[in-house]
């Protein structure tokens, strides 16, 4: 009976350290945007002005573009409102999309704002001020 509790606590502890070993090998998938040569689903990008920016990073909306609207920042196919203004967004996924022919863009997935995805094309939202890439010094804004 002794042999057989040992061997199924030995077991248990060899299934959690080889879980722990997995979830720390995870790979990460990074992308730059001067090499922007496959379409496809990545866990972090460095963009055209350096900053790095990861999975689970913040991000916080500025100024609409448009007075009225953001012009880079959709919610249900739809452009998102001024009246979102200061509110701040947790990145659930980095994606870029296009092809040889008519270039790539990189677009955010984004949690926050209601039950439905928040997407962002970050390149042309950062250049118009629409949106903020959050250091974790301010991180505690507005949600």
């Amino acid at each position: 009976m002794k042999k057989i509790l040992f061997k199924k606590v030995i077991l248990l502890l060899l299934i959690v350290v080889s879980q722990n070993v997995l979830a720390q090998n995870k790979k990460v998938k990074s992308v730059s945007h001067d090499a922007l040569t496959k379409a496809g689903t990545y866990t972090e990008y460095v963009s055209k002005g350096g900053a790095t920016v990861k999975v689970g990073d913040s991000l916080q909306i500025n100024n609409p573009s448009n007075f009225e609207r953001y012009m880079y920042i959709t919610q249900n196919d739809a452009y998102l409102r001024a009246d979102n203004m200061n509110k701040k967004l947790k990145l659930k996924a980095i994606n870029v999309s296009g092809d040889d022919k008519k270039g790539y863009t990189v677009f955010f997935t984004c949690k926050g704002l209601g039950a439905t995805p928040v997407f962002v094309r970050y390149e042309e939202a950062v250049q118009t001020n629409e949106i903020k890439l959050l250091d974790q010094d301010n991180t505690n804004l507005q949600e």
